[in-house]
């Protein structure tokens, strides 16, 4: 009795710590900074390429992040206004159009009162397939 006793209390507690490190994968990799708040995010491979990438492939740096306006004043956020910073500085500004990575995206583009959140879908095109860093909001 003793012994099933212990191996369910053993059973709970593995699973415990199994669900304190459940945390996404995007949110390791990628962290929001201010008033940004990366909720999900993932490298996705277009198989594109273009004259500036040479034989390297484009990918992008999908992300849904929570941006919130704690700037004292009603804004529309756009956005351009979203950047990615890498490991190695590489400055990457986001998009929202213009792949196919993008079907049905569609970011509002209504005043943000101060001191409300909304989330955005964005991303960031690059060829490094193990891009890692910080998204911010930059006015």
């Amino acid at each position: 009795m003793i012994t099933r006793f212990a191996a369910a209390l053993l059973l709970v507690a593995s699973l415990a710590a199994c669900k304190e490190n459940d945390t996404p994968i995007g949110q390791q990799l990628f962290h929001g900074q201010g008033n940004v708040r990366v909720i999900e995010a993932h490298v996705v491979p277009t198989g594109d390429s273009s004259a500036q990438t040479g034989a390297g492939t484009l990918e992008y740096v999908v992300a849904r992040v929570e941006f919130t306006n704690n700037l004292g004043y009603e804004l529309t956020p756009s956005v351009d206004n979203f950047f990615l910073i890498d490991r190695n500085n590489n400055r990457y500004q986001a998009k929202d159009s213009g792949s196919s990575v993008f079907t049905g995206v569609s970011n509002s583009t209504q005043p943000l009162k101060k001191d409300e959140k909304r989330e955005y879908t964005i991303g960031f095109r690059t060829t490094d397939p193990n891009v890692a860093g910080t998204i911010f909001y930059e006015r």
